[in-house]
C-alpha cells in the first residue's frame, strides 16, 4: 500500500504538521472532515508542540490523541529546522575530504560579490568548515571522466582517523573534482571511511548534485553533513514521541522541492527538508486555486515569523534550481517562493540611521511577543496590533494564551513611541504601516519584478497573522480580489495533505546540439535516471501505476553561465530532436529576454538533463459545499473599539464569529471576523463574502 493511499473513513486519518518559529500547525484529515490544531512552537522539544497542536484537533473529532493516532494511517511533516540551522550557522562540526590543490575552493567561492559599492559590505562567504578540518587527498579524475592519480586510500584512512580523533568532526563530506562524471572515487573513499568509522556520517557530493560546477557541488555537500546532526535529532525525537503517544501508521517529511520524503531518505538527504514549510504551503494554494478555476495566484504566508510570497502561472508551480542560501552557492532545487522578515513575532525598532523599522529579527515563540507576558520586552506587529485593538487578548488561540494589552503598549513606548515622543496608537499604526509596505513590497518583487501585472492576479492570503493585512496589501498593488481560505491559520500544514512525494534526479549532460548524433549518450543517462527515480518511488512504498515521471532539461548558449529550463519528450530522443529543441529554446529565451535577445547563429547546449517521479496521492481535499447562493446577513456577535490605520481615531466596529457568516453571506467592512486562531480585518471601501468554498473573499465595494 502506498505510504499516501488513504482509502478515507472512520479506519484512517492523515495528518500534516508544519513546525513553524513561532507556531506549530496541524490539519486533519479523517471521516472526511478538516479540523485544525495549533500551538506555541518549543523550542526545547519540537514534539512537544507538536503534541500539543494534535491535542487540539483530536478534540474537535471528540477523541484524546492516542485514539486519533492510533487510527492515523501517515503523519507528513514540514520542519524549520534545516532552515533555522544554515541561518543561524549552528550546525554540526564538518569534515572535508577534497581533491589535493583545490581545498581554498570554499573560501573562493566563485568570487562572491554583489553590486554594492560599498566596500563594507562586500563579506566573505561564512567558513563552514575550519582549515583544520579540509584534508586534501592525492587523486584527480579529468573532465571527461579518466582517471590521472589513482586515488590513495590509505591517505584517505589516515586523514579521515584525524579528522575524527583530533578534530573532532560530527559529520564528513566528500568532495573531488570531476566527480559528477565519475564518482568512482567518491565512492571508494566513501567505502574505506565508513568501514572505519560506521557511525559516521557521510556525504558524497556527486549523490547530491552529480553536476558541473564545484563550488555548489562541494558545498551543497558540507551543507547536506552541516545540518545532519540537528535534523537527525529532531527527525529520531519526533518518531520516537510520535510513537511513544500512539502513533500506528507512517511518518514522512515534506521537501523544499514540493513533495514528500520518507522518514529513511530524509535521514540520508536532510538538505532536502529546506524551505518545506513554504513549498507546502504553495502546494495547498495551487490546489484551491484549481478547485477555484483561478489560473493567476499570487499566493502570501504571514505568521509569527516571516511573510512568504510567490506566483503561481497557469497552475504551474515554478521550481527555482541550484539556489543561493544567503552567501552560499548551492545546488539546491526549491519552490519558487521568497521570505522576508515581517511576522506577527518580528521586532520594531529604531534602526541605527534612526529611523523606525520592522525586522527581520523575530521574538519568535520563546519569548515571544511583550503581549505573550513570557518575558519578552521589545515591540513585535503582534504588540502593535494588540494595542491598536485588532486582536482579541482574551481569544488568542481559542483562549489557551491570554494576551496582555498593557506589557503591548509599555513594550511600543520603550522601543519607538518614546523616541519620537509619539502616543502608543501613533506608534502602532507606524508598525503596522510598514510592516504593510515590507509585505506589499515582496508581492511587487515576485509579480513585477518578473514581468507579470499583479492587478490581473488574485491574492491567495493565509497564515495565522496574514488576514489581519491581506486586504492593505492588495491595495497598495491595486489587488482587486483576496481569498482567505478557511483553514487560513494551518494552510501550509493543510497544504502538506495535498502532496505527492518526490524524487528528483539531475545530471550533467553537455549536448552540444550541433551535433545530433551525440543524442545516444543523452538516451542513456535518460534512461538510467528514470529507473532509478522509478526504484526510489517504489521503494517508497508506492505502486508502479501511481507514479509520474517528468523530465526537463537545462540549456544555453554556449560561452553562457546561467541555463533556462524546459522540459524535454518523454521517450528516446532522436537526432532530428536537437534542432526542435535549439528552435524552442531561442523561442523560450527571447519570451524571457525579450525580443531580440537570442543569441543567434550560437550553438544551443543541453547542460543537465532532469527526472522527476510522483508517487501520486490517492486521497484529496472533501469538497465544502455545493454552493453559495444569497445568504442572509449575519448578526454581528459583539462590537469592540478599534484604532484604524489611515484614519488616526477610535472607532466602534463589528466583530463577527466566522460560523456566522453562511455561504452566500456578503458584508462591508469596516469589521473584523474572529476564528479560532486567526483575525480577519475588513478595512472600509471592502466587502466580505463567504464561497461555496468556504473561502472569505474580500472585494472592493462597489462604493468604495
Amino acid at each position: 500500500m502506498s505510504r499516501l493511499d488513504a482509502t478515507m473513513g472512520t479506519e484512517h486519518a492523515i495528518i500534516g504538521v508544519d513546525v513553524g518559529g513561532t507556531h506549530t500547525d496541524v490539519a486533519v484529515l479523517f471521516d472526511d472532515r478538516i479540523e485544525r490544531g495549533k500551538s506555541l512552537t518549543t523550542y526545547d522539544e519540537f514534539s512537544r508542540g507538536v503534541l500539543d497542536a494534535i491535542a487540539v484537533a483530536a478534540g474537535n473529532f471528540d477523541l484524546s490523541p492516542a485514539g486519533l493516532l492510533e487510527r492515523t494511517q501517515l503523519i507528513i511533516n514540514g520542519t524549520t529546522v534545516v532552515t533555522n540551522t544554515i541561518t543561524e550557522l549552528r550546525g554540526g562540526r564538518v569534515g572535508v575530504l577534497i581533491t589535493r590543490g583545490f581545498e581554498d575552493t570554499f573560501r573562493f567561492s566563485g568570487g562572491p560579490r554583489t553590486a554594492d559599492f560599498d566596500d563594507h559590505r562586500q563579506q566573505n562567504v561564512p567558513d563552514l568548515v575550519p582549515r583544520a578540518a579540509l584534508a586534501g587527498i592525492d587523486e584527480r579524475i579529468d573532465w571527461a571522466g579518466e582517471i590521472l592519480v589513482p586515488i590513495d586510500l590509505d591517505q584517505v584512512r589516515v586523514e579521515a582517523r584525524r579528522l575524527v580523533e583530533e578534530v573532532g568532526i560530527d559529520s564528513l563530506a566528500i568532495c573531488f573534482l570531476s566527480s559528477f562524471v565519475n564518482g568512482a572515487h567518491e565512492l571508494a573513499a566513501a567505502e574505506a571511511v565508513r568501514e572505519a568509522f560506521p557511525d559516521l556520517f557521510v556525504t558524497v557530493s556527486h549523490e547530491v548534485f552529480p553536476v558541473a560546477g564545484e563550488t555548489r557541488r562541494f558545498t551543497t555537500a558540507v551543507l547536506n553533513s552541516f545540518v545532519q546532526e540537528r535534523a537527525e535529532a529532531y527527525l529520531v525525537s519526533l518518531e520516537e514521541r510520535l510513537r511513544s503517544a500512539g502513533l500506528a501508521g507512517s511518518i514522512a517529511f515534506f521537501q523544499g522541492l514540493g513533495g514528500g520524503i520518507s522518514f529513511e531518505r530524509a535521514k540520508q538527504f536532510p538538505l532536502a527538508l529546506l524551505g518545506s514549510g513554504p513549498a507546502a504551503g504553495a502546494m495547498g494554494a495551487n490546489e484551491l486555486a484549481k478547485r477555484m478555476g483561478e489560473p493567476k495566484v499570487l499566493l502570501g504566508d504571514m505568521g509569527g515569523t516571516s511573510f512568504d510570497t510567490g506566483i503561481i502561472v497557469d497552475n504551474a508551480i515554478h521550481v527555482e534550481k541550484n539556489i543561493d542560501l544567503g552567501p552560499f552557492a548551492t545546488g539546491v532545487n526549491l519552490v519558487d517562493v521568497i521570505s522576508v522578515g515581517a511576522g506577527g513575532g518580528s521586532i520594531a525598532e529604531v534602526s541605527e540611521r534612526g529611523v523606525p523599522q520592522v525586522g527581520p529579527r523575530s521574538a519568535g515563540s520563546t519569548p515571544g511577543p511583550a503581549a505573550y507576558g513570557r518575558g519578552g520586552t521589545e515591540a513585535t506587529v503582534t504588540d502593535a496590533m494588540v494595542a491598536l485593538g485588532m486582536i482579541d487578548p482574551e481569544g488568542y488561540l481559542g483562549g489557551r494564551v491570554q494576551l496582555r494589552k498593557d506589557l503591548a503598549g509599555e513594550a511600543i513606548q520603550a522601543s519607538i513611541a518614546g523616541d519620537f515622543e509619539w502616543t502608543v496608537e501613533r506608534a502602532a499604526v507606524a508598525i503596522h504601516d510598514l510592516v504593510v509596505v515590507n509585505m506589499a513590497n515582496a508581492v511587487r518583487e515576485v509579480s513585477v519584478g518578473k514581468g507579470h501585472d499583479p492587478r490581473e492576479f488574485l491574492f491567495l492570503a493565509y497564515g495565522g497573522t496574514l488576514p489581519l493585512f491581506a486586504a492593505q496589501i492588495a491595495d497598495h498593488l491595486d489587488i482587486p480580489k483576496v481569498v482567505i481560505p478557511q483553514n487560513s491559520s494551518v494552510f501550509c500544514a493543510l497544504g502538506l495533505l495535498a502532496a505527492d512525494f518526490v524524487v528528483r534526479l539531475d545530471h550533467a549532460v553537455g549536448w552540444d546540439l550541433a551535433r545530433p548524433d551525440d543524442v545516444g549518450r543523452v538516451n542513456e543517462l535518460s534512461e538510467r535516471l528514470d529507473r532509478s527515480a522509478r526504484e526510489a518511488i517504489v521503494g517508497e512504498g508506492f505502486a508502479r501505476d501511481d507514479i509520474a515521471v517528468a523530465r526537463t532539461a537545462d540549456f544555453r548558449f554556449q560561452g553562457q553561465q546561467y541555463e533556462l529550463t524546459m522540459e524535454v519528450p518523454a521517450r528516446e530522443l532522436v537526432g532530428p530532436d536537437a534542432e526542435s529543441l535549439a528552435q524552442g529554446f531561442l523561442e523560450k529565451y527571447e519570451a524571457t529576454y525579450g525580443e531580440g535577445t537570442a543569441w543567434k547563429g550560437v550553438s544551443t547546449t543541453m547542460v543537465n538533463y532532469s527526472v522527476t517521479a510522483r508517487g501520486r496521492k490517492r486521497h484529496d481535499w472533501p469538497s465544502a459545499t455545493d454552493g453559495a447562493g444569497p445568504a442572509a446577513t449575519p448578526e454581528p456577535r459583539e462590537t469592540r473599539e478599534v484604532h484604524l490605520p489611515g484614519t488616526g481615531e477610535w472607532r466602534t466596529i463589528p466583530v463577527f464569529a466566522d460560523a456566522a457568516l453562511a455561504p452566500g453571506a456578503t458584508v462591508a467592512g469596516p469589521l473584523i471576523v474572529d476564528a479560532t486562531d486567526t483575525t480577519i480585518f475588513v478595512p472600509p471601501g471592502r466587502t466580505i463574502r463567504r464561497d461555496e468554498h468556504l473561502n472569505f473573499v474580500l472585494e472592493r465595494s462597489t462604493d468604495g
